[in-house]
């Protein structure tokens, strides 16, 4: 675990600027050198280090706990981990929170696929867009910033997972955050270019969104 204390909840779902986040697991194979993760123990006030994983029904009963506050219809796959390793629990819920009138957006680092051993793209089916962190411009750079526990084969599996939602007829846009230099930024815009996936460039977000934010790129 990384965080400033040993702070242990279960927060499933939080809110953040009127919109529903769904946090499955604590789990990731990458440590990006800039995650919120390292400067925090949440987002906007909520702890985020979980007593447990939760299972469909339990983040179900927290969605409908804060579902009365919410100001977006959109809900977002987005906590404290990799929502892909718990695919299982990920694609139920997702399923579900979309049969109850909500759009759904998966926010992954891409190695979903890999981790499984096979194509998840087609299980994301219910999802209105998978939005992919691209994270650099190349392996060498990726594998410096992330730190992935997969090494040399991480950055080739994100991009092969990009063009598997294509495949799969998804909704797809890749990301970097801001803090990788203009000149790597239009090196990630070429290589979304030939994979024909849009490129989204985040803003880093050094206070773990204490602040008003746009969320449109997280």
């Amino acid at each position: 675990m990384t965080g400033n204390s040993n702070e242990m909840t279960d927060n499933y779902v939080y809110m953040l600027d009127g919109k529903a986040y769904v946090n499955l697991t604590n789990r990731c194979h990458n440590a990006c050198t800039f995650c919120i993760r390292n400067t925090g123990d949440g987002v906007a006030g909520t702890p985020l280090w979980l007593k447990k994983e939760p299972t469909a029904d339990e983040v179900m009963r927290a969605f409908e706990q804060i579902r009365p506050k919410l100001e977006s219809d959109e809900v977002v796959f987005c906590g404290y981990g990799e929502p892909t390793e718990r695919l299982d629990v990920l694609t139920e819920t997702a399923a579900r929170i979309k049969a109850a009138g909500y759009s759904v957006r998966l926010n992954t680092n891409g190695l979903g696929s890999l981790v499984a051993g096979r194509d998840i793209a087609p299980e994301l089916k219910d999802f209105d867009l998978v939005s992919i962190s691209l994270n650099h411009c190349d392996a060498d750079k990726y594998a410096a910033v992330t730190r992935s526990k997969f090494g040399a084969a991480a950055f080739p599996a994100v991009t092969e997972f990009a063009a598997q939602c294509k495949a799969a007829g998804l909704s797809v846009v890749m990301t970097v955050v801001d803090v990788i230099g203009e000149e790597s930024i239009r090196e990630c815009e070429r290589l979304c270019q030939g994979l024909g996936v849009p490129l989204r460039v985040r803003k880093y977000i050094a206070d773990n969104y204490g602040g008003s934010v746009d969320t449109d790129g997280k």
